[in-house]
């Protein structure tokens, strides 16, 4: 079951699932990340995991990238409650949450990084928790040496962009998120 649900910040919705493994689902710049946050809800739900997906827009280029991501992280964890074992996705966008899970200590999946934003680099390193990187050699944002610099676990598909939008890229996006999980 999926039901709409308030943030305080933003809208969102829970696929519901067991409370004690909760995904907290970010958004990047437009769509809520959408199609391919879908499919990594998917990928979560299927294993019996809740999601909480933050439904919102960042419209407002005046604003801190980190910071409305942050405030977006927070507000989904304070909803998430007590969950013992939270994973982190975010897209794009909402891979700025890389600090923030680092400093929590989650597990994170984060789909097309922006490994070209040296903010987003140092965040990165500081994890202590595994973190699943998936890009495409036809995204600028993507670096593959570098992904595989910074973590063990990276899907890197060939010929895909900045959208993970093609259908034949999301059958092995799907199964990588999967095999993470374990």
């Amino acid at each position: 079951m999926i039901a709409p649900v308030d943030l305080g910040i933003c809208h969102g919705y829970e696929y519901q699932g067991d409370p004690a493994r909760t995904a907290i689902v970010l958004p990047g710049r437009m769509l809520a990340g959408m199609p391919i946050n879908a499919f990594a809800i998917d990928a979560v739900w299927k294993q019996g995991w809740r999601a909480v997906l933050v439904w919102d827009e960042f419209l407002d280029g005046s604003q801190d990238m980190t910071e409305w991501v942050r405030a977006r992280l927070n507000a989904a964890a304070a909803y998430a409650g007590d969950a013992k074992e939270v994973l982190a996705i975010g897209k794009s966008l909402g891979t700025l949450a890389a600090g923030e899970a680092a400093e929590r200590g989650w597990r994170a999946v984060w789909l097309t990084p922006l490994l070209n934003h040296p903010p987003f680099v140092s965040m990165l390193r500081r994890r202590t928790a595994p973190a699943l990187l998936i890009g495409g050699t036809n995204d600028p944002a993507w670096n593959g040496a570098l992904a595989r610099e910074l973590s063990d676990d990276v899907l890197e598909l060939e010929g895909a962009d900045h959208g993970l939008a093609k259908i034949e890229h999301l059958v092995p996006i799907v199964e990588a998120i999967g095999a993470f999980l374990h």
